[in-house]
């Protein structure tokens, strides 16, 4: 006979976790008392049934208008919207329906899982089980253990997510649990970005699609809903109190004005005329090989052996200097001198120095993360042949590169910018001169905030991983991002960032963990 669970409400997540449960062989009942609810969960129903050929689970769901005065269902879980009263009002009346030891879950994203296990008896046997949308196709749950939740319980909870085959994550009951709060800068940065004019909203999605994200923030956020948005992250900060989560008084405005993206036909982008076109920072590698530039690469590490090795691959005339000391046996004849330094140390006063030697026909390029490109530009002598760039990890994961648009470069220095990395294959996308650029403070602050989380025991360095690949689509998981960056690069970029606009976005005292040989024993004594 088959294992029965009770689902309060036949909403787009209701009715969606109901297909999961049907499909992992559960009998399942639907409260849903709207006609029309029940009408749109059908029709999902036929669509996802008639892709899948599996229309027979059907049978195994039936529907009811109200809560029963008694269940002996072995799960219940109450999938109605986000409102606090309404959550506990449906706890009340699960916890009187169902046995003693009937798991009790919630699929909140928001709110506490422990404030609604303290309205019902037996709090012990209360979880969260937080699907991602559409639950039938997001590999991950987010299960969320309250203080109240027993042991037994909790392992209950992983049987029924392996049941249903879901990858399971453990997080602890904070706001945001894993992946609404590691997420959180994504948005944030992303908008205050666009509030600094770094560049237009098409230019920084290119650039987030440039280092593996699916879909850039405003696109993303479009597709969410801004309102849903906003409100994800309200939640989090009137729960935290965390400046960092403040809410940006942009997506505040437009919430205000209706522009709530996709489904309002206008948000960050117009849907008026149908999707818009996507802007790509793209470009296709040279056949030939460049022998009309002499290339000096000045600098050491990872970063730079992949810059070196491309450069060779691409241009004829390549000089390497790993040390800073044999930096007089700089030659000459080089047009193009790329320092990539050590990622974490600013090279302004080894570049000036380069400056006053070479000719002034030749282009510095520096690390505008790790350097201070106004300060570096203000030493030299001709600070129009100075540009700053931005390769933040593995350069062969990043496809499109930032090129700083300052004051000072000339039209003639941000060309042949743009041609040297067309040149290695990269697109490029010119920004304002600012702090960590577009990616360095948007990546680096959610790096950041996954090890602040790991830090605080919301979840393990594995599980905040996963949860970010699988429940948000990110091409890598943050903590291993913040591995192949580095921490002391990250560290550096952050310091820059909250130096300019506020100690909430400074880096945390753990990212240093992050330039270690993963260690899970050394992981659990700083936490």
């Amino acid at each position: 006979m088959n294992q029965r669970c009770l689902i309060v409400g036949g909403g787009t997540m209701g009715s969606g976790i109901a297909l999961v449960a049907v499909r992992g062989g559960y009998g399942v009942e639907i409260v849903e008392p709207l006609a029309g609810a029940r009408e749109r969960a059908l029709a999902y129903f036929e669509r996802e049934t008639q892709r899948s050929g599996d229309g027979a689970v059907l049978e195994q769901i039936t529907w009811l208008d109200g809560i029963p005065a008694s269940s002996d269902v072995e799960l219940a879980l109450e999938a109605v919207p986000e409102r606090f009263e309404l959550k506990r009002d449906v706890f009340v009346a699960l916890a009187h329906a169902i046995a003693p030891d009937a798991l009790l879950a919630t699929n909140t994203s928001s709110l506490s899982v422990a404030a609604l296990a303290d309205v019902v008896e037996r709090p012990d046997r209360v979880v969260g089980l937080h699907f991602f949308n559409p639950p039938a196709r997001m590999a991950l749950l987010e299960v969320i253990c309250a203080p109240q939740t027993s042991d037994e319980m909790l392992e209950r909870a992983f049987a029924v997510a392996e049941k249903l085959g879901k990858t399971a994550v453990l997080a602890s009951d904070t706001p945001g649990f894993i992946v609404n709060r590691v997420a959180r800068p994504f948005y944030l940065q992303a908008m205050r970005a666009l509030e600094c004019e770094l560049a237009s909203v098409e230019e920084l999605d290119a650039l987030a699609r440039g280092v593996g994200f699916r879909m850039g923030p405003f696109e993303l956020m479009d597709l969410i809903g801004l309102d849903v948005n906003f409100a994800t992250t309200e939640s989090i900060y009137a729960r935290t109190g965390a400046q960092r989560f403040a809410p940006v008084e942009l997506q505040r405005r437009m919430v205000e004005q209706g522009l709530l993206g996709r489904k309002a036909g206008a948000g960050f982008y117009n849907y008026g005329n149908g999707p818009p076109e996507r802007y790509e920072a793209v470009a296709e590698p040279q056949a030939q090989s460049n022998s009309d530039e002499f290339v000096a690469l000045l600098g050491f590490g990872p970063r730079a052996d992949e810059l070196a090795e491309l450069l060779e691959q691409r241009y004829a005339n390549v000089q390497r200097i790993e040390n800073d000391e044999l930096i007089d046996e700089l030659s000459p004849q080089a047009t193009i001198v790329i320092d990539a330094g050590d990622g974490v140390s600013d090279r302004g006063e080894i570049i000036a120095g380069l400056d006053s030697v070479l000719g002034a026909e030749s282009v510095f390029f520096i690390d505008a993360y790790a350097t201070d490109l106004r300060r570096c530009a203000r030493r030299m002598q001709h600070p129009q042949r100075l540009i700053g760039y931005g390769v933040l990890g593995a350069l062969e994961s990043q496809h499109a590169v930032e090129i700083v648009d300052s004051d000072d470069a000339s039209d003639d220095a941000l060309e042949l910018a743009q041609e040297l990395f067309a040149t290695l294959g990269k697109g490029a996308v010119l920004v304002e001169d600012s702090p960590g650029l577009f990616l360095g403070r948007t990546v680096g602050s959610i790096v950041n905030e996954a090890m602040i989380a790991v830090a605080e025991e919301v979840a393990s360095a594995d599980d905040v991983d996963t949860a970010m690949r699988l429940g948000a689509n990110y091409p890598i998981g943050p903590v291993a991002w913040g591995r192949e960056i580095g921490g002391a690069r990250i560290a550096r970029i952050l310091k820059r960032l909250a130096d300019e606009e506020g100690e909430a976005f400074a880096p945390h005292r753990s990212l240093w963990m992050l330039d270690l040989a993963p260690n899970p024993e050394a992981e659990e004594a700083v936490e």
